[in-house]
């Protein structure tokens, strides 16, 4: 464990830098925010939090975690993630104690920095010990897969996303490299990593399930395989998650029910008219769902998939949209947005071409196949099954690490002169993107809270 964080020389550079700039990003996202956020006492969380953050769809429901224990996202999905947040609530108790302030952001943001530096440290030895890239080509398709929208957006808000991308870079290195040298990884350490993988968001269970396949090949079949490594660490899971429901989740949709009726009889009409109105948008930005069963309730199979993958999955996971700049589907933006400048589609589908090559000139490579079943997955679950496809690009820290590694691949399949040629693409794009991107989001950081649409 020691030497998974330890960073050599060419490490610390890129740690340092990834950073700099997540910390830069993140101070300004407090001070968006601020003095609202910092309050604390007798204070409706909810109604300071939820009524005013606004980021693309991403959730702040960790920030009324940390401030009353509060539950407000679905812990079946998501168990291991409340486990995480519980003690971090009490440090945060003891803050506001202490100081007056609520550190709820303060603390979210120290962690989505940790996760963030380090996923971007793990990507970069993927490229330079799993796929031998040089040094320069390495970095580049570092700075590249950062330069994407919503890898840099998911690093800074308060949501899950950037521990599912810090798990699952991290899981790509371990088996990557298990993979290069030949060797297998104990069975306690693919039990950890499917318990952390699955705990923090359920189906990222599936893509360690499917690491151990391609490491381990036959040996996945051994009973003792399949109970110790598949079957404990699920079923540990499933126990914590239900004591954290029966302990917390229980007791509060009690609270959460008499506040309701309180309301509904202090309020009347207005707050039935409310719901109505929440309910009617929901209902006029989603498809139809597979069933209304839980988990399959947001599924999609009505919604068009074309112009969701063209200006959703693999646009505005990319290049943000200038119109309705990162603005909520739940609220005020619509589920497709067009880019204003025709030069955006070529870089998208530059972008798609690079990833469909790569994936060909890795074909025959044990670790890229892995790679490729990993967004398979992600394919069936967004498009075919169109799980949060209104809002697909904030799910893009889950899968968009295919394209730079597809594109390391292509690299080590070309002479020298091709590899040139593809590496000057490459930073061409990346800077662009970081340009394009990064003055986006600095932009809209810099609105005040109280400007931001509702």
């Amino acid at each position: 464990m020691k030497s998974l964080f330890a960073l050599n020389k060419e490490e610390r550079w890129i740690a340092l830098v990834a950073l700099i700039v997540l910390l830069v990003l993140n101070a300004m996202l407090i001070n968006q925010y601020s003095p609202l956020f910092l309050k604390c006492g007798k204070v409706g969380y909810w109604s300071v939090f939820s009524k005013n953050f606004r980021m693309s769809g991403y959730d702040c429901w960790s920030y009324i975690t940390l401030s009353n224990l509060r539950i407000h996202f679905e812990t079946p999905r998501h168990p291991l993630f409340l486990s995480l947040l519980w003690p971090l609530h009490y440090l945060n108790k003891w803050l506001m104690d202490v100081t007056g302030v609520n550190c709820a952001v303060h603390i979210m943001s120290v962690l989505t920095m940790f996760c963030g530096t380090y996923s971007m440290v793990f990507l970069h030895r993927v490229f330079r010990k799993v796929m031998d890239m040089s040094r320069i080509d390495a970095i580049l398709l570092t700075l590249l897969f950062f330069s994407f929208a919503h890898v840099a957006v998911a690093m800074i808000v308060p949501d899950h996303f950037v521990l599912s991308l810090f798990l699952l870079t991290m899981t790509l290195w371990i088996t990557g490299n298990a993979m290069k040298e030949g060797r297998r990884l104990p069975l306690l350490q693919w039990a950890l990593m499917l318990f952390l993988t699955a705990g923090i968001t359920l189906t990222n269970g599936a893509k360690t399930m499917l690491a151990a396949c391609f490491c381990e090949r036959r040996r996945v079949l051994n009973w003792h395989y399949i109970t110790g490594a598949v079957m404990v660490p699920l079923l540990v899971l499933a126990c914590l998650w239900w004591w954290q429901y029966d302990t917390l989740e229980v007791p509060q949709q009690r609270t959460t029910q008499r506040i309701e009726e309180n309301l509904r009889k202090k309020k009347g009409n207005d707050f039935d008219r409310h719901v109505a109105e929440r309910g009617q948008w929901m209902k006029e930005h989603s498809g139809e769902p597979v069933s209304d069963l839980p988990l399959l309730s947001m599924t999609d199979v009505t919604t068009p998939r074309l112009p969701v993958v063209i200006e959703n999955f693999f646009g505005e996971s990319i290049q943000l949209h200038r119109d309705y700049l990162l603005q909520d589907m739940s609220h005020t933006r619509p589920v497709v947005v067009k880019y204003r400048w025709a030069g955006h589609y070529v870089i998208e589908a530059l972008m798609v071409l690079m990833l469909a090559a790569g994936l060909f000139a890795g074909r025959r490579n044990r670790f890229m196949l892995m790679c490729m079943s990993w967004f398979a997955v992600d394919i069936m679950l967004h498009l075919v099954l169109g799980f949060g496809i209104n809002e697909v690009y904030i799910m893009t820290a889950d899968w968009i690490f295919i394209i730079p590694i597809a594109i390391a691949s292509l690299m080590g399949s070309l002479t020298k002169k091709g590899r040139w040629a593809l590496r000057t693409v490459v930073a061409l794009t990346a800077v662009w993107l970081l340009a394009y991107n990064g003055s986006l989001i600095v932009d809209y950081l810099s609105i005040p809270y109280k400007l931001l649409p509702k």
